[in-house]
């Protein structure tokens, strides 16, 4: 491995260990001589203790520890993520405050923590995530996604933009690759999280942000090296990015450039995969963390504008490590073809087949959205899954309810509860691994960021309103709550409806009817958005159903009064109710 040191005077530094179970070579000092870069070998023979490295100039010596750790069981830990999955995000700071001591860190201002300001850290820790556990359990989801744990500033940037004073409270702007956010918690803690997850059957998955640090990190005014980073926020702005340039191979090289190097925001300076030390750096940070802490799968927040050859070093580094390991990439886009073109499984016109495992269905999130509040026709959901041709196996596609950076659907002009639900039963039945953003199984409003980041009621001291437990929640939430939990139960209980193959079989402008089959399975999904019931006439027969086969409608888990329905001569008639979606097995 290679390890990266910070120190003073390190020009002309030679390394030596003082065991033989650890060799070391390719020094490299920068040109200021305030990082050393160093390769350990570590021999098979080596076990869990202190292996520490002598740092040697003509001005002294110095001592770098360096411990080797008991690696997690591989049994318990490291077991990916797979379409069988339902996957929870949460945004740590605003779900539950477990642990006041940590609201205020000693470095932190006053106004720091404050929940009167959207942009402020409110307090939510590892400690709420654990303490509601068996909330997560009860809901029926499988994994949780967890905004991003590294260290950030704990100051408050003011400035006289609409968005100040705001804070890192979202852990997007790293200030250390190997730290834990201490409004947080610490390692451990982290680790108890990780641990007590898996105990109960819950999988976790750590949000890892490689394209970028924040603005406050140490390497800013001392770089590891001068290419450490791509330009400055003046060169290469995010307003200028042409993202279809990175699907183009007719793109000319400037407009990729401007998009690959530029800043995400002038406070989150781009990393330069491109420099064989950052990428390494970055590498092993993300093997770090995985097998530090046990997770089961990365989401890689903004992946599309890191080059694809790192995309593909990343992943294969990681599955030769720890071969279930999965990981999601952020790809914001409408446009299936650009999503397609980062999954893995297939060579781009470059020549790169990135490894990626998934990214999330931007394209069909959008469209079901627009279906779902009345902007589009139901049958533009099958216009859009026809798309799902471009992706080497479409079931590795993850979707999507909705996530931290969009408007919940409830503030979506033209949305109704049950809109939402047919947006969740939807998002629950179609092909792919489905994720839910916290609080959209109780029909959370929010619109635009930082209110689409409303604390979860009932998690910090104080709250009026608790909406872990079913006896406090409004009757709308409650019947979010169990509609969604009820359509997770039958995903759960059928495994046509994560793994099989689907096939249209109606659409039209107030419904869409699709089988999803498996082996011996078969169930179909009705959706009537109409506001009146309406018979439709399935063809039966072109899935495989033969005569005398009955269906047994059945809503959310809960059976529909309707004696089951016959196949003759090919066909069905399924009766569906207004407003809502049946499965029918």
């Amino acid at each position: 491995m290679r390890l990266l040191i910070r120190g003073a005077n390190l020009n002309g530094a030679r390394v030596r260990t003082e065991r033989p179970q650890t060799v070391v070579d390719n020094v490299r000092v920068n040109n200021n001589g305030t990082y050393l870069f160093v390769d350990v070998r570590i021999n098979s023979a080596a076990r869990p203790g202190d292996y520490p490295l002598i740092i040697e100039t003509a001005q002294g010596r110095t001592m770098v520890p360096f411990h080797l750790n008991s690696p997690l069981d591989g049994n318990k830990n490291f077991q990916g993520i797979t379409s069988d999955d339902v996957v929870y995000l949460i945004m740590t700071d605003r779900f539950s405050d477990g642990d006041p001591s940590n609201n205020a860190p000693a470095d932190s201002p006053p106004d720091a923590n404050d929940r009167r300001n959207p942009r402020a850290y409110h307090g939510g820790d590892f400690r709420g995530i654990i303490n509601h556990l068996r909330y997560f359990k009860d809901l029926g989801v499988t994994t949780l996604w967890l905004t991003p744990w590294y260290d950030n500033w704990n100051g408050v940037n003011n400035c006289d933009k609409p968005w100040c004073p705001n804070t890192s409270y979202h852990g997007y702007g790293a200030i250390d690759y190997y730290g834990v956010e201490d409004h947080f918690g610490d390692l451990a803690s982290l680790q108890e999280l990780v641990q007590k997850a898996h105990a109960i059957g819950l999988k976790v998955i750590q949000d890892q942000v490689a394209n970028h640090v924040g603005s406050h990190h140490s390497w800013l005014s001392n770089p590891p090296l001068g290419d450490w980073f791509h330009g400055t926020a003046q060169d290469h702005m995010q307003e200028k990015f042409q993202n279809s340039v990175l699907l183009s191979p007719h793109a000319n090289r400037d407009e990729v450039r401007n998009t690959l190097d530029g800043w995400f925001s002038d406070d989150l300076p781009d990393m330069n995969q491109e420099e064989p030390e950052v990428a390494r750096y970055e590498i092993q940070n993300s093997l770090w963390w995985v097998g530090i802490t046990g997770i089961d799968g990365i989401r890689q927040d903004t992946i599309q504008y890191m080059p694809r050859a790192f995309i593909r070093d990343l992943s294969d580094a990681l599955h030769h490590q720890y071969p279930k390991m999965w990981m999601v990439g952020e790809v914001f886009e409408r446009d299936s073809a650009q999503t397609a073109f980062f999954i893995g499984g297939h060579n781009g016109w470059d020549g790169i087949d990135t490894k990626l495992d998934s990214d999330f269905d931007f394209p069909l999130w959008y469209t079901s959205l627009d279906v779902f509040t009345g902007k589009k026709p139901m049958r533009a959901l099958r216009d859009q899954l026809k798309y799902d041709a471009l992706y080497p196996d479409p079931s590795r596609i993850t979707t999507l309810t909705n996530n931290h950076d969009t408007r919940r659907f409830m503030s979506i002009e033209g949305a109704t509860l049950e809109g939402a639900m047919l947006h969740t039963a939807f998002m629950l039945t179609v092909r792919g691994t489905p994720q839910l953003y916290s609080g959209e199984e109780i029909a959370m409003e929010g619109k635009d960021d930082p209110d689409n980041r409303r604390d979860f009621p009932g998690g910090f001291p104080g709250d009026k309103h608790n909406a872990f437990a079913a006896a406090s929640r409004t009757p709308p939430e409650q019947r979010m709550w169990q509609w969604t939990h009820s359509w997770i139960k039958l995903r759960q209980a059928h495994p046509a409806l994560s793994r099989g193959r689907l096939t249209d079989l109606y659409y039209d402008d107030n419904a869409y009817v699709f089988a999803r089959q498996w082996q011996a399975e078969t169930l179909i999904l009705a959706f009537n958005r109409g506001a009146k019931e309406v018979r439709i006439n399935i063809p039966a027969g072109a899935i495989g159903l033969p005569d005398g086969t009955r269906l047994s409608p059945v809503i959310g888990g809960a059976e529909v009064v309707e004696v089951p329905i016959p196949v003759e001569k090919g066909h069905t008639s399924l009766l569906v109710p207004p407003k809502t979606a049946v499965a029918y097995w």
